[in-house]
């Protein structure tokens, strides 16, 4: 049995979500609906898809007309909410690209529908697929950098529509009520949850300052914010659409720190040269920067669990508390 797979939102990001699960045969991708009907057909034949809708309303519509027992959903933010209920509504396994919501009231709604259904949702987090971040918890758990005290994430890129090409005229990343947010929305979500996986949840948020420094647009394209964990590690994120694409990480213990440079050939480096003996951060150290897409092995892994009905990270929960962490350091920035 294959399980059967609908897609809404032919743009890029959809077109990455349809090239995963091209390449499971665990599944079969049957009906796809995006906005236009050019964008729709033409999506539909590059990968023989048989069925095409399109229209305001069409997803409402394959949702409730094709036997389906799973979708994607990489639209834009404001309609997650409401794509993701039509889809509980009907019974359907969810893939949502973040974020999952832009509002606490849409956050509640989504959980109390989710909680009457034996529903298998996935929040589209594909950075935790990266083989270096189960030895990062490795070495955190074991305590091998000695008591952790403060630790770093800086992502950044030119921006939507200059690191990649648009494949719509909606330059939506740029409304406020398309996108929700800014910067922080987009990229600080995916930070956050990767904090969380490796050293827990977040207690509460110190600060957060704000600026457009290149982008035209009411949200944010720098941020950073501090934040406190619930163990008392101390912790910052910074997120930027203004300069070269870079994503870093550090760690700093009271016997030792780490940097991840996840675009260098060989992202890990320690102090002080005494950590190289242990050998799971040597196993760390030689791993190499890895061009696998790793919204294939999340796909892979959403596939597996609806085959074996296992509700598995990374969640709906994981995507509550990264959206959770945005709206209260929005809330900061605007008092």
């Amino acid at each position: 049995m294959k399980v059967k797979v609908a897609l809404i939102g032919a743009g890029g990001f959809g077109q990455i979500h349809l090239a995963g699960y091209m390449k499971n045969p665990k599944c079969k991708v049957i009906a796809i609906s995006s906005r236009t009907k050019n964008h729709s057909k033409k999506t539909a034949e590059k990968f023989s898809i048989g069925k095409a809708y399109f229209g305001d309303n069409n997803w409402k519509d394959m949702l409730r007309k094709e036997d389906i027992d799973a979708v994607s959903i990489c639209t834009p933010n404001y309609l997650h909410a409401p794509m993701v209920l039509e889809a509980l509504d009907n019974n359907i396994h969810i893939l949502c690209e973040k974020p999952i919501c832009t509002a606490y009231k849409e956050l509640e709604e989504v959980e109390r529908a989710l909680k009457a259904k034996d529903i298998i949702f996935f929040t589209s987090f594909q950075k935790r697929y990266n083989p270096i971040f189960p030895l990062l918890k490795e070495i955190v758990d074991n305590e091998l950098l000695g008591k952790l005290i403060f630790i770093k994430y800086y992502f950044s890129h030119y921006g939507p529509y200059k690191s990649w090409n648009a494949l719509s005229d909606e330059k939506w990343f740029f409304d406020s009520k398309m996108a929700g947010g800014g910067v922080l929305l987009d990229l600080g979500v995916h930070c956050i949850d990767i904090l969380r996986y490796l050293i827990g949840d977040y207690k509460n948020i110190d600060g957060i300052n704000t600026n457009t420094s290149c982008i035209n647009m009411e949200y944010e394209d720098n941020c950073n914010v501090l934040l406190r964990f619930h163990n008392n590690i101390l912790g910052m994120i910074s997120v930027s659409w203004c300069n070269y694409p870079l994503e870093i990480m550090e760690i700093y213990g009271t016997e030792g720190n780490l940097r991840i440079d996840f675009h260098s050939k060989k992202p890990l480096t320690c102090q002080p040269k005494v950590l190289k003996a242990n050998k799971i951060i040597k196993k760390a150290i030689s791993q190499k920067k890895r061009s696998n897409n790793y919204q294939d092995k999340l796909i892979e892994h959403f596939i597996n669990c609806i085959i074996e009905n296992k509700h598995e990270h990374p969640n709906f929960e994981d995507g509550k508390r990264a959206v959770e962490f945005v709206l209260e350091a929005y809330t900061l920035n605007r008092k």
